[in-house]
């Protein structure tokens, strides 16, 4: 699938990538060894200049960025991005409005309520942000939410955004650069906890933990997300996607719904199979709503830490995490 990164994408070196002479490289991930013939040298001397304008460097461009050796710069993007945000929510509508206020009306926005206890504080939410609404009878989780959701979305690419969330601006763009490699089927931002309005030594062990060590933050170095690489998998609090990659890996099931947790893992992992890019870019950030308390934190590591079994790759089949 798509062997060459497109013409118009630069590359740039990973820092840890190392030359050991004119044309051996050393790093990516896992580490490896690459070896260029005087061809590909001659192809990394144009990437070194400007983007791909060959196919010889498209190719070498392609296997510079799955090797984690290099990674991928791709052009400004021509035109406004088609895509539909989709928020999948249950309960929390003052939450919910944060989100949809940051969001703002750039793009079209459809909000799943996954059967919250007071439905109609949800639907005032949506109704004053001008998002559009569907409501689910019984709970069913994210997972289900989403893919709910997705049933009515038509929109080349789809934006999945939790309502605990608040996106900084420009989140999409970045990210959807990403997707005019027709191989990239998801590229995610990374996610921050929404600061505190106090300052540092006001705040409490857990709000300064989370600032450093949140679970959903994957950190500051972009990459290739794939099993068994230093970034396996990215969470789905907030991700770009494109449909078609979506429709094509799970039908009417993208989310696998028997999964409460981890059905993020489970996704990449199917699209990675799937021979599609996940790409990881800190550049775009989304803040993300974390406990301010050491049994919030802790109950919801906990509740992260079910999904693993779950969610880890089949010994004895090529399924992962299905049910």
């Amino acid at each position: 699938m798509n062997r060459t990164l497109p013409a118009g994408f630069g590359i740039v070196m990973d820092p840890a990538t190392k030359q050991l002479d004119g044309g051996t490289f050393f790093g990516g991930s896992p580490a490896r060894v690459l070896r260029l013939t005087g061809a590909g040298q001659r192809a990394l001397a144009e990437l070194r200049d400007g983007p791909v304008r060959s196919t010889t460097a498209g190719a070498l461009a392609r296997r510079l960025t799955d090797a984690g050796l290099a990674h991928p710069r791709p052009p400004a993007l021509a035109a406004p991005p088609d895509v539909t945000v989709l928020i999948p929510v249950k309960d929390r509508p003052e939450l919910l409005d944060r989100c949809l206020t940051a969001l703002g009306q750039r793009y079209p926005v459809l909000v799943v309520d996954d059967a919250s206890a007071d439905p109609a504080a949800i639907a005032a939410v949506v109704s004053g942000h001008g998002a559009s609404l569907l409501r689910r009878a019984a709970n069913g989780g994210p997972a289900a939410a989403r893919n709910t959701g997705l049933a009515s979305v038509t929109s080349e690419m789809v934006a999945f955004c939790d309502s605990d969330c608040v996106p900084e601006a420009g989140w999409i763009e970045r990210l959807a650069a990403h997707l005019a490699d027709p191989a990239v089927a998801v590229a995610a931002p990374r996610i921050r906890p929404v600061p505190g309005g106090q300052s540092w030594a006001g705040r409490s062990w857990a709000e300064r933990y989370s600032a450093v060590g949140s679970s959903l933050d994957m950190g500051g170095q972009e990459g290739r997300v794939a099993p068994g690489t230093r970034l396996s998998y990215v969470p789905s609090a907030a991700l770009l996607a494109r449909r078609a990659a979506l429709l094509e890996a799970g039908g009417e099931a993208v989310f696998d719904a028997a999964l409460r947790l981890g059905e993020d893992v489970d996704l990449v992992w199917r699209l990675h199979e799937a021979g599609w890019r996940i790409r990881y870019e800190p550049a775009a950030v989304v803040r993300h709503h974390e406990p301010d308390s050491w049994p919030g934190l802790l109950a919801r590591r906990f509740r992260y830490g079910t999904s693993a079994a779950p969610a880890s790759p089949c010994r004895c089949c090529s399924t992962r995490g299905r049910r």
